[in-house]
């Protein structure tokens, strides 16, 4: 009996998890190569989501961030080739910044929601030398 409850209630910690992570399932746009990338203003609605490919160089750390013109609560979310996330800034608020140093070159997916309010968001990319 004691299994039976924690397989159910495995089971539904699992179903919670995956219910309240956002789906990211917005097809993406190619950008092309991350260091020619010069910035990108995005009209954003309410709940609305983007996602954008830029490819990188092994070893080389990038910086990607959001501003938004509106207090909002705009997120950014970052995976490798592979599908895994590879950082995150969920914080409340407009702003969002995260750093990655890629393990190989690749194309990295940028998955940018807005969960307040319509808003102009400003989203950037800056390449270590």
């Amino acid at each position: 009996m004691k299994s039976m409850i924690r397989l159910v209630t495995a089971a539904a910690v699992i179903f919670a998890v995956t219910a309240l992570r956002p789906a990211h399932d917005v097809k993406p746009t190619d950008l092309g190569k991350g260091t020619e990338f010069k910035g990108k203003k995005i009209e954003m609605k309410d709940k609305g989501e983007v996602a954008y490919l830029l490819a990188f160089t092994a070893g080389k750390e990038f910086e990607a961030t959001t501003d938004g013109t509106k207090n909002t609560d705009v997120n950014l979310y970052v995976y490798d080739g592979a599908g895994k996330e590879v950082g995150k800034d969920d914080s409340p608020g407009p702003k969002s910044s995260v750093k990655v140093t890629p393990e190989k070159d690749g194309k990295y997916k940028f998955v940018i929601t807005n969960t307040g309010g319509e808003n102009t968001v400003t989203f950037k990319v800056t390449v270590a030398q």
